[in-house]
Order: C-alpha cells, then structure tokens, then sequence
C-alpha cells in the first residue's frame, strides 16, 4: 500500500518544478529581447565573404542601417559603399538646372529602386528630414532634400551621394547571415566617407575573423527590373 503522505510529497515536487520551468522563460525572453533591440539600433558594415558570388554583392561592403530607419515594414536596409556608378547629378536630377555638368562622384547603393537618391552625410546639427546613425552622421532618402543638400556642397565636405539602395526581409538577411554569407562589422565613420572605396572590401574582410561556413554560392540577391548594363557600375578613372 501506497503510502499518501509521500504521494502527496511528491506532487508538490513535481508541481514545484513546473512552476520554476513557468517562472523562468520569461526571464530568458527578457534578457534576449534587449540584446536584440540593442543590435537593431546599431549601425553595422555587411562585408561580403569570397563565397558570395551573387554579381551585385561580390566583395561588396553594405552599410546596413538601423531598424528605425527602414522605408518598409519588416526590411532590412542598407546601402553599398564600395561600388562608385557612373551616374551624373543631372541623371538624378534631370528637370534642376542648377545641378547640371556637375561632376561629383556616385555610388550604386544597390539593386532596389536603382535610379532613387540616397545620401549619408555629417553634420554637428540636428538635421529634421534626416535621421541619425550614430554619433555625427545622418541618412536621409528624401529627394528634395537631397537635391537642396547638392546645390551647396560647401555646406556638407562629408557627404556621400548614392542611387538605389540594398533592401532584404528580415527573415531573408538572417538565412544568408546563417549561412556565412556575411560578416558584421562595427561602422565606423572614417570608412564610410574613405576615398579609397576600391580598398575598403579587402580592408574589412582582412580585419574580421570569419569561421568555417556553409557554402552560399547560391545565395542571391532580391530580384529587381533594371538590366545591369543600366547602373553604369564602375570604378572611375
């Protein structure tokens, strides 16, 4: 015969458990979620690894913006540093004959929206239509603007002009990160305005340590509808 004393003993050890198992998850959750907000509001370089052969993404090196500043519920984005266009201001701006035979330099920022503004430029002032990354330097995607911004270059020394822009769903850009088809850099302002764009792959990828991955050949880039012979992709002379 049973004895009821230790039955009962027992069951309020077992319920003791359980409820320690309940009363934990919570706390596990809440120590995740602030990590993860903490990295989304941090301002990153995507760095390409050799194994990504995707044409667009191939030793690219992507500045990949904050969660609060996405242009899409749920993306991810971001935009080249290392990949100079041969774009010309009135290709932006075509109707602004102020900006017209003027020869400031463009980057392709990515294959998403290829002929739309994008600028990342330093100020020690607050900007309203732009929003900040980190310390001194600001973002912004709005064309007017941006075209404002071009008129007095004086203004802005530090400022860095793209078309088009990187975009990924969350879920997307974390499969390929899974899958070693990235390395995460911590953004750092000299870089993002370095004059020798077509060293900055090869410096980053030298200065991480990247691990034993998967192989991401197959990895492609979100597909979009402006042939490649459009972008004028390439190092000026």
């Amino acid at each position: 015969m049973q004895d009821p004393g230790r039955n009962m003993l027992r069951s309020s050890a077992a319920f003791a458990f359980c409820l320690l198992l309940l009363s934990a998850a919570p706390v596990h959750t809440a120590q995740d979620k602030p990590q993860k907000e903490k990295n989304e509001g941090k301002t990153f370089f995507l760095v390409a690894r050799p194994e990504l052969r995707e044409p667009i993404f191939k030793e690219s090196v992507v500045l990949r913006l904050p969660s609060s500043v996405g242009v899409g519920e749920g993306l991810v984005v971001g935009l080249i540093l290392n990949k100079p266009a041969r774009v010309a201001l009135s290709d932006i701006f075509p109707d602004d004959q102020a900006l017209q035979n003027r020869s400031e330099p463009v980057y392709f920022g990515g294959p998403v929206e290829p002929r739309a503004p994008g600028v990342i430029l330093r100020s020690s002032e607050p900007i309203k239509k732009a929003a900040l990354l980190f310390d001194d330097i600001y973002v912004s995607f709005d064309p007017d603007f941006i075209r404002e911004l071009l008129k007095e270059p004086k203004k802005t020394p530090d400022l860095r002009l793209f078309v088009g822009r990187s975009q990924w769903a969350r879920a997307q850009l974390q499969n390929e990160m899974v899958m070693g088809a990235w390395l995460n850099v911590q953004a750092e302002t000299n870089l993002i305005f370095s004059t020798g764009s077509q060293y900055l792959w090869r410096k980053l990828f030298d200065r991480a340590e990247p691990a034993p991955v998967a192989k991401v050949a197959d990895v492609h880039a979100p597909p979009f509808n402006c042939p490649m012979s459009q972008l004028g992709l390439g190092a000026k002379s």
